[in-house]
């Protein structure tokens, strides 16, 4: 029995969706592709390094403003031994008077500064913080959406008063514990509080070394990196993909009418408003709303609209002058 072929147009269709399908299977795989089992079998490093007379500190960002350059956190130190306090389910009691500095610009400290003391025997959480962006990353800012990232250092350190009346240093280490966030995608790296610029890496025993040696007195940094999240880039790109879809669909038309090759009727006038109309509320879906003015407004968005507005009043034109025509 014969198989009956398909018609070569449906032929060219199914295989336009198949290479569809296949970039986009290989684009979501690449971008969902995770570090997570690098950063435990640093963190594992980094834990078994350091004393476990300590306290974690898991840093939360929750929110992020590009315009400002500022990202909103939560702060919640996490004993790790008796002596210095027990946890709770969603807060702990100290056991010693506990004091951490944490580097941000507006924070819950009870004297308006960034140094927050835990007293000892009162049942306490986190705290929130406001983080600035760090010194010399304002380059990529929201105009080079949505391919722009900030990136924010948060410094820390961490005492405690023992029994008798003596400040000690508190031996730290920084964790994240992030969770989503709209647009966003957040990834933490440690580096040396001495040198911000040094990461450290399970492959780097030097670094290894040098962070517990900071982090066993006491003191902590870390760098927080915050970019647009793959799914925002991919519908960012998928919605500009419509806009020159649209671009072309009336600039075509337009030359088409205008060389008479097609009539002017009002379907066909009334569908290039229409899809005038609709790059305006394409804009709108961009995720995260960005402002007007972003790069790809300049380069894509403006001159979009623009063509399209003078093709469909140059089909309205041409429909009005001609009568040789029959809607």
């Amino acid at each position: 029995m014969a198989i009956k072929r398909l018609h070569p147009h449906a032929e060219r269709l199914l295989a336009a969706f198949l290479a569809i399908l296949i970039v986009y299977g290989a684009i979501i795989g690449f971008s969902s592709r995770s570090n997570t089992s690098a950063s435990d079998a640093l963190d594992t490093k980094l834990s078994s390094s350091i004393s476990q007379k300590r306290i974690n500190v898991y840093t939360q960002i929750s929110s992020v403003d590009p315009l400002k350059g500022e990202a909103r956190a939560r702060v919640e130190p996490w004993p790790l031994d008796e002596s210095l306090g027990y946890p709770y389910r969603s807060g702990w009691m100290p056991k010693q008077d506990i004091a951490l500095h944490v580097d941000a610009v507006i924070g819950s400290s009870a004297k308006g500064d960034n140094l927050y003391v835990f007293p000892k025997d009162v049942p306490t959480g986190g705290i929130d913080v406001v983080l600035d962006e760090k010194s010399g990353s304002a380059q990529s800012n929201v105009s080079r959406y949505p391919f722009d990232s900030y990136t924010f250092e948060v410094p820390m350190s961490a005492t405690y008063t023992d029994a008798k009346g003596q400040t000690q240093d508190l031996p730290i280490l920084p964790q994240d514990y992030t969770k989503a966030i709209d647009t966003f995608r957040v990834d933490m790296k440690h580096v040396l509080w001495t040198d911000s610029n040094r990461v450290i890496s399970s492959g780097d025993k030097k670094s290894i070394t040098d962070a517990t040696g900071e982090y066993n007195t006491g003191i902590a940094n870390s760098i927080f990196t915050v970019s647009r999240s793959s799914s925002t880039r991919i519908l960012t790109f998928i919605i500009l993909i419509l806009m020159l879809t649209g671009l072309a669909s009336v600039t075509t038309m337009a030359l088409m009418v205008a060389s008479t090759r097609r009539p002017p009727t009002l379907s066909a006038l009334t569908w290039a408003a229409a899809l005038t109309f609709a790059l305006i509320s394409l804009r709108g879906l961009f995720p995260g709303s960005p402002p007007v003015g972003i790069l790809i407004d300049k380069i894509v968005y403006f001159p979009t609209l623009l063509i399209t507005l003078v093709c469909s009043l140059s089909i309205l034109v041409i429909w009005t002058r001609r009568d040789d025509y029959v809607n």
